[in-house]
């Protein structure tokens, strides 16, 4: 038995696209919040988010209450952190920095239980309600299951995309134009004509290896989305939103009085 929701999985089956949101604060309401408002996963970013691990077991837990998924984007490749978000019952990982063949390999083989990778061994964790009734039909369901994402948002990563696209049980790429605009010197520019390319480069290795492509966040699609065909699609973020709406309520309180403040006497 499991936690898992397979939202995302159910979605593909049905030829359907998957919405979700990233979340940096480590709030479970704000998880709730996103499974309330219609998503179907939550995006939980533990590189650059400021989550602990008990941080991540209640913002998963969130998730599962409301029927979403939750893919954590992992901080780095240790296959002990990727075992332990799974074993808390995250649907898949989102690896940063993926630059080659190998470390592609290496990123499979950690989500996945003995014999076809090294994820280790427990019947007592909570992806399996923490007491598995039946082990071999629950790792087998959690070999099928398991969601592998990657990163290309550098320089070798892009040199090797097209065979890092082509590595058994990978499910998709994401790209990563704010990170690979930094190495090639843009300071943060993602406008560039440099990073358009590069992006319909990934776009064209993942059709080509018949794995999906990730929407990071349609704003930085180059207005390439929908076409990208991609049915990951990360719509919103926490904090962008949240700025954007306390932003804009300021910005049209301040619009309906725009004389100055009337003094009064005491």
């Amino acid at each position: 038995m499991t936690v898992r929701t397979g939202r995302i999985r159910r979605k593909w089956r049905a030829r359907e696209r998957a919405f979700g949101a990233a979340i940096q604060l480590p709030s479970p309401d704000l998880v709730e919040v996103v499974g309330a408002a219609g998503y179907d996963y939550a995006w939980l970013d533990a590189e650059h988010g400021c989550f602990s691990l008990s941080d991540l077991r209640n913002l998963i837990r969130a998730a599962d209450a409301v029927g979403i998924d939750s893919i954590v984007r992992v901080p780095n490749h240790d296959p002990s952190y990727i075992q332990r978000v799974l074993d808390l019952g995250a649907a898949g990982i989102m690896a940063p920095h993926v630059r080659s063949v190998d470390e592609t390999k290496a990123l499979v083989a950690a989500a996945r239980y003995s014999p076809g990778g090294i994820r280790g061994a427990c019947p007592f964790i909570r992806s399996v309600n923490h007491v598995s009734l039946d082990w071999k039909a629950d790792y087998t369901a959690a070999d099928e299951d398991v969601i592998v994402l990657g990163l290309i948002e550098d320089v070798e990563g892009m040199e090797n995309v097209e065979a890092i696209a082509a590595v058994p049980g990978l499910d998709g790429l994401v790209y990563g134009p704010f990170d690979l605009g930094m190495a090639l010197g843009y300071h943060g520019d993602v406008s560039q004509p440099e990073l358009r390319a590069q992006h319909d480069r990934v776009v064209a290795a993942c059709r080509a290896a018949s794995i999906d492509y990730v929407t990071a966040g349609v704003d930085w699609e180059f207005g390439a989305y929908p076409d990208t065909g991609s049915r990951l699609v990360t719509v919103v973020s926490d904090r962008g939103t949240v700025y954007a709406a306390f932003n804009s309520a300021l910005v049209n309180v301040k619009a309906l009085a725009d004389n100055p403040a009337p003094s009064y006497s005491i």
